[in-house]
């Protein structure tokens, strides 16, 4: 059995390297084209929660990833918050179209 122990324990941490390999991808592609500290922030926040957050709805998933789509490109911060709101609310589970 023991001889088994570093298949197992190998097994079980790989999820979390793959997981931390995916958030590296993540913020490579978005921070690039921030401008806005605040966009920044929730590049990191949302690359985070994608790919150290766990299992999560696919609603969810869709709406960080919509969020990390259109908001990260913001030019000022009003435009931010919009953004992020738009995602939310089509992304919200009282929209009757998803």
């Amino acid at each position: 059995m023991m001889k088994y122990a570093w298949l197992i324990i190998t097994l079980v941490s790989m999820p979390s390297w793959a997981d931390e390999d995916d958030y590296q991808q993540c913020l490579q592609r978005y921070l690039p084209q921030v401008e806005l500290d605040i966009a920044a922030v929730m590049v990191r926040q949302k690359c985070s929660a994608l790919h150290h957050g766990g299992i999560m709805l696919p609603r969810e998933e869709a709406r960080l990833q919509c969020q990390l789509d259109t908001a990260s490109s913001a030019k000022t911060a009003v435009a931010f918050e919009m953004l992020v709101d738009t995602c939310d609310e089509e992304h919200s589970f009282q929209n009757s179209k998803n």
